[in-house]
């Protein structure tokens, strides 16, 4: 019965969608990793994505504008290690948080002696098993691209192997 509920609602949200496929080839055009795939792996990550956007909330952080091409470019790239899963695998969590750079973030750590260290990292990203994603758009706009660790991918990664 809920299997009927949940096929409904995607087919309703992919014939609703606000992307075109003529939208998504564009913007995978911009990630060369996904010149790999075929015109069904494509086809079936252009749904993924527009799933992926449907339930996820992808938000600026210090002033950093969400357009269209960065939440295809996000959600294509989000998407790629789920091709075979599904989005179940990102189940139990809703928001990705983009920064326009690299970040500094607090962190509090003990050593195995008990001493605790504060301190604080500029970051291109981090995965929380519950959320948020939160992301570096300077690195992650270039991932997928030939030669470079793909920050999204990685960190996408990341998070299923967490689960």
């Amino acid at each position: 019965m809920f299997g009927i509920i949940k096929d409904w609602r995607e087919q309703r949200i992919l014939d609703n969608s606000e992307f075109t496929q003529a939208d998504w080839m564009q913007a995978a055009e911009r990630i060369v990793i996904l010149d790999r795939l075929n015109v069904d792996e494509m086809k079936h990550l252009f749904e993924l994505a527009t799933l992926f956007l449907a339930d996820k909330s992808i938000t600026g952080a210090q002033g950093f504008e969400i357009t269209n091409a960065v939440r295809q470019s996000i959600a294509l790239q989000a998407c790629l290690p789920i091709l075979n899963l599904g989005l179940d695998w990102y189940a139990g969590w809703s928001s990705i948080i983009i920064y326009p750079g690299s970040y500094k973030s607090n962190s509090t750590t003990v050593d195995e002696f008990g001493i605790v260290h504060e301190g604080s990292q500029h970051r291109s990203g981090e995965a929380w098993l519950r959320g948020p994603v939160i992301l570096s758009w300077k690195d992650a706009k270039h991932s997928g691209q030939a030669n470079v660790t793909g920050i999204t991918l990685s960190f996408m990664s990341l998070f299923i192997s967490s689960i």
